[in-house]
């Protein structure tokens, strides 16, 4: 059996994989009870005007995709169950698969909201965190101005006091122009 390898762009965690695997099964069994088949089901997907390459929805129809492929929900799962979801009044079998995948799809998007709360308070932390250490600089900075400053207007004082002696020193030559 080939391994499970989630898409380049996004590595996706194993609740969320198993949500996704809900999903196309999810359709798998829509289009098995609408008894779709893979051009009906790219045609149905074309008209939503959603881009979704034939081999990808090829991919997701394939047997045991949902457990040895890996698919973006974005671009590739939403748009075909859009499609497919469709509920056609009457039809209790394709009812309840279609309510089933909007149950995974919802439960998919609850656990990327989670996913997404965690990342941004991970977020808030780290920019407190900078904020803090920024502050600290600052702070040393500031006192380090302040010293540097009071040096120098101890020099100036002292170079002040120098030049006033020179100029006023009846031993000292001073040359006068």
């Amino acid at each position: 059996m080939k391994e499970i390898q989630p898409e380049k762009e996004t590595e996706l965690s194993e609740m969320e994989f198993s949500a996704t695997q809900e999903i196309i099964v999810q359709l798998k069994a829509v289009q098995e009870k609408k008894h779709l088949s893979i051009p009906d089901i790219i045609s149905m997907v074309a008209a939503t005007g959603e881009p979704v390459s034939e081999t990808a929805i090829r991919r997701v129809f394939k047997k045991d995709s949902e457990i040895n492929d890996s698919f973006n929900y974005e671009h590739t799962l939403r748009p075909i169950a859009q499609a497919l979801l469709v509920l056609d009044s009457g039809e209790d079998a394709v009812a309840q698969a279609s309510t089933k995948a909007f149950l995974a799809i919802n439960e998919y998007k609850d656990e990327k909201i989670a996913e997404l709360e965690q990342q941004k308070q991970n977020m808030m932390e780290q920019y407190q965190r900078r904020c803090d250490e920024y502050e600290t600089r600052m702070a040393f900075l500031r006192d380090q101005i302040e010293k540097k400053d009071e040096r120098m207007d101890r020099k100036d004082a002292i170079i002040e006091k120098l030049l006033d002696q020179v100029l006023t020193c009846s031993h000292c030559p001073v040359e006068k122009k």
